[in-house]
């Protein structure tokens, strides 16, 4: 949990920032949803971070990408 000073940098960066605070919005509402639905907090954890690796390194970014669009073609993916 953040402490005020923390979440107060964060509602500055929502004011500062449209698209910040378009992906705080996001991820608040999402992280509720999880809860929800049963997800724990480790699980949620894993996905978020795997989710920022691949933003953060285009290269695996891209290797994702064409990751899912094989898999829509209904291919599998197979390590030889």
């Amino acid at each position: 949990m953040l402490d005020d000073d923390g979440m107060n940098a964060l509602i500055e960066k929502c004011k500062n920032d449209p698209e910040f605070q378009k992906v705080f919005d996001h991820l608040l509402v999402w992280a509720q949803r999880a809860a929800m639905c049963g997800m724990t907090v480790n699980e949620m954890a894993s996905i978020c971070m795997t989710g920022f690796a691949i933003g953060e390194d285009p290269e695996l970014r891209q290797m994702v990408e064409h990751m899912m669009k094989i898999s829509k073609m209904g291919l599998d993916i197979v390590d030889k």
